[in-house]
């Protein structure tokens, strides 16, 4: 029998139900350790919160289509959240052209549906294999950072196409949205996909002191709390030879933004704007990042997955959310660790009276990821989507 703690595991993601049970009973009998996702999100809250080694992925998801270009975008969002993972297309509809189309996006190979039992094995098994004797840099530690985007309704569509269009470019990028509606994580994806190498540096405007040395990529976030000197500063930078590329993130409005900064600064970052609605302007979204942020804090806390009835869905749609992605987050994190699936959140935010406040769970998020992350302040508040000053606010807040 094989170790479970040495089976390779496939994320297999295809709509159809059938050809999942065959892949599962083949693989399994073969010592492999197979899940299942039906569509883009599932499979991406999958890789966020489990260790895959390989991914088996169809190109088409909705019924009748044959186009390739669900699966193609899904591909280029997995290399965006783990560059290195290999990545095995399975098409029958769209065909060899659509095949070779995503392994210009990055694929490691392709299988015709119907597949050969044998080969396919073969060929998982070679291409495990052939990563093992890999020399690649360690990936970043994708469990602490949780870097997934997970958008479904066209008002997040429509950003990400803009973002997605550019960020091939050099191209410096103003990204603004609400606190807590994705910016960083959207910036990250941008980064990802622009062909440089090297990682991003990021940067908190608030209490810096001096510009990094570095060119490449710079994620700088709150722009606005970016001290004079340093607006005329890093104007100088980008007036350079070689500047680095500058995506500022920012929760003011554009013009409230423009007042701030000087016109040398404004302008070039001003070039491409994309801004990122609330999430109370997505409900569409949120049951989809409901159930991925359920199903990734049962995984990182070992314990159950609730399962929210329709009423409780209901409920979260209506809220307002007022720090939204983020406050979505906690609350699904809450909800795993106190198994409270069955009481509902009221459109207002309130719950029942034995329930904690959002103080205490605020409290018990933080004390949690300092304890996780053996008590370094850099990485909780990461963990956390913070900046380190609003972390340190928040322990003073509560003595910690």
């Amino acid at each position: 029998m094989t170790d479970p703690a040495t089976q390779p595991t496939v994320l297999f993601v295809d709509d159809d139900a059938d050809i999942q049970s065959a892949a599962r009973l083949l693989l399994t009998r073969r010592g492999f350790r197979v899940l299942a996702a039906h569509d883009a999100a599932e499979a991406l809250t999958h890789v966020a919160a489990e260790p895959i080694d390989l991914v088996l992925l169809d190109l088409n998801y909705a019924p009748g289509a044959t186009t390739g270009a669900e699966g193609l975008a899904l591909l280029r969002d997995l290399h965006a959240l783990r560059p290195a993972l290999p990545i095995i297309v399975v098409t029958g509809h769209s065909g060899v052209a659509i095949a070779v189309a995503a392994m210009r996006e990055g694929a490691t190979d392709f299988v015709m549906k119907p597949w050969h039992n044998e080969r396919l094995v073969t060929l998982l098994h070679d291409t495990l294999d052939r990563r093992r004797r890999e020399t690649r840099p360690p990936e970043p530690d994708t469990h602490a950072a949780e870097p997934v985007l997970i958008a479904v309704s066209a008002p997040m569509r429509a950003p990400l196409a803009l973002a997605d269009r550019i960020a091939p470019t050099r191209a410096h990028m103003l990204l603004s949205g609400p606190p807590g509606s994705g910016k960083t994580l959207l910036a990250r994806r941008i980064h990802a996909r622009s062909g440089d190498p090297h990682p991003p540096v990021l940067i908190d405007a608030d209490g810096l002191s001096a510009l990094p040395a570095e060119r490449g990529t710079w994620i700088l976030r709150g722009i606005e709390s970016l001290a004079p000197t340093l607006q005329r500063a890093l104007a100088d930078r980008l007036d350079g030879a070689a500047p680095p590329r500058v995506l500022a993130l920012s929760s003011l409005g554009a013009e409230e933004l423009a007042a701030r900064l000087p016109p040398r600064l404004w302008l070039p970052l001003d070039a491409v704007r994309v801004a990122l609605p609330p999430l109370a302007e997505r409900p569409d979204d949120i049951p989809v990042l409901a159930t991925h942020f359920l199903h990734y804090f049962a995984i990182r806390h070992g314990l159950p997955e609730p399962v929210p009835d329709a009423a409780a869905i209901d409920a979260l749609r209506q809220r307002p959310w007022p720090q939204n992605v983020r406050e979505l987050r906690a609350a699904m994190e809450r909800m795993v660790v106190l198994g409270d699936a069955d009481a509902p959140l009221s459109p207002d935010g309130d719950r029942a009276h034995d329930s904690p406040t959002l103080a205490e769970s605020e409290r018990a998020l933080i004390e949690s990821a300092l304890r996780r992350h053996g008590f370094n302040v850099s990485h909780a508040a990461r963990d956390l989507g913070l900046t380190r000053p609003a972390l340190y606010r928040r322990m003073a807040r509560y003595g910690l």
